[in-house]
């Protein structure tokens, strides 16, 4: 019941300005690393990717859920 709570509270708190779903490039600015990270980071399947042609889409859900991880 609380990490629902958590992450409902998260998800309308953190990253407000951003789509639901993000680019790579909206993912670097959001977290400040380099794209190669991103890259990284859905080939490891930490991010899970949205299958859409050949561009990577991830749900923000996925890089609050990877925040809140790397956090604790």
């Amino acid at each position: 019941m609380e990490d629902k709570l958590l992450s409902d509270t998260a998800y309308n708190t953190m990253f407000s300005d951003y789509p639901d779903i993000l680019t790579v490039k909206d993912i670097t600015k959001m977290l400040g690393v380099h794209p190669n990270t991103v890259y990284d980071l859905v080939k490891e399947g930490v991010l899970p990717k949205i299958p859409c042609c050949r561009h990577i889409k991830v749900a923000k859900i996925y890089v609050i859920k990877y925040v809140l991880q790397s956090a604790q």
